[in-house]
């Protein structure tokens, strides 16, 4: 069990240092993980009010001891899209067999070494490149996309061995299509993951990341989604179940992101409203609360449906994920507050365009601005 700290510093320079890890013994419950945790701060004189927030996985026990703890917590989201993930995999047998399929193909390849040299002298003669099998392993993040992108990319050299070597049964002809759709579906996420895993990244990108990911499922006119539809409706539906909060006033105030995440009017309101709020009880930005802004069904439904009429398909960019985003963060170009706005700055603030997200760092912008 590891505990690293996140804070920044006088000059709003992100840092983050590794205090403390340790082994675990005996049967790891709520409870025990609750005592360590609390010892590795002790062992820092760190007290309980100098934690802003604990930021973990979705394991039931560590969520459960970070709450005996009584400590602000919040789930990892890399980890909670992983869990999205294997809520679509599980969904439809036809890709379970396909992968388990793969999988004893990786493995049968893996522990041979006759095996990888007769698999490369096929590579060869067919001018693939030389590239060894990837194993999945559930607790290595887009494992199952890498070992699905580097059997279809051998897929001719696998069918061959197959066929005059034996020791594992090749997919079929339909089995690899379904391959090649998951994997069309599978590359966003993963995009999405990444991004929410760099380290300029807080979660103040979660709204827009969402809304990213359930347009780019929700499109199932391409014939890449075909034999997986079951799995792209299991996905969305998980996405809604797993992300029921989002960070709201954070998003608000990341000058990367500002209002372009709220296209309801509904829930841009309120995250203005929580604001002015935060402003009352606190009067300084030192200590910011984190506030958690829970959208209802009908808000959320009427979200999806603007954010996809505002959607547009660019030719020549990098990806589809990157193209959607540069489509929600264009310039506004009406008012986006009203005369009673609470803050003629906010207002200000809002009408400037964003910084980009891929370079910029929000924490160097409100340096400037505060």
């Amino acid at each position: 069990m590891s505990l690293t700290c996140h804070f920044f510093d006088a000059t709003w320079t992100r840092k983050q240092v590794i205090l403390n890890t340790k082994t675990k013994h005996g049967s790891h419950t709520g409870e025990y993980l609750k005592v360590t945790f609390l010892n590795m701060l002790d062992e820092w004189q760190i007290s309980k009010d100098r934690v802003a927030l604990v930021l973990r996985d979705s394991g039931a026990n560590i969520v459960k001891g970070v709450r005996l703890a009584e400590l602000q917590d919040l789930s990892c989201s890399a980890h909670t899209l992983q869990l999205v993930v294997n809520d679509g995999l599980t969904s439809q047998r036809a890709i379970t067999d396909t992968i388990a399929m793969l999988k004893k193909c990786a493995a049968n390849v893996h522990h041979s070494i006759v095996a990888k040299q007769l698999l490369q002298d096929i590579q060869r003669g067919l001018g693939l490149p030389q590239h060894n099998l990837i194993q999945a392993v559930p607790t290595r993040r887009n494992s199952t996309l890498h070992m699905l992108q580097r059997m279809l990319e051998q897929k001719r050299a696998l069918t061959i061995y197959c066929g005059e070597h034996g020791g594992f049964v090749c997919p079929t002809a339909y089995q690899w299509d379904l391959v090649a759709n998951l994997i069309e579906t599978r590359i966003p996420i993963e995009e999405v993951t990444l991004h929410v895993s760099h380290s300029n990244s807080s979660a103040f990108c979660i709204i827009l990341c969402l809304t990213v990911l359930k347009m780019l499922l929700c499109d199932d006119e391409s014939p890449s989604t075909q034999g997986i539809g079951t799995i792209r409706q299991v996905m969305k539906e998980s996405i809604s179940k797993c992300f029921f909060k989002s960070c709201g006033v954070g998003c608000l105030s990341d000058p990367r992101y500002k209002s372009h995440a709220f296209s309801c009017a509904i829930t841009l309101r309120k995250a203005i409203e929580w604001l002015k709020k935060e402003e009352v009880t606190q009067h300084t930005m030192q200590e910011p609360a984190a506030t958690e802004a829970s959208m209802t069904e009908q808000e959320a439904n009427e979200t999806e449906e603007n954010m996809s009429n505002k959607m547009c398909r660019k030719e020549n960019t990098s990806s589809r994920v990157d193209a959607i985003f540069s489509s929600l963060l264009t310039p506004h170009t009406g008012d986006l507050l009203t005369s009673s706005s609470i803050y003629d700055e906010l207002h200000l603030y809002l009408k400037e365009p964003v910084i980009d997200r891929r370079v910029g760092d929000p924490l160097q912008r409100n340096k400037e601005r505060f």
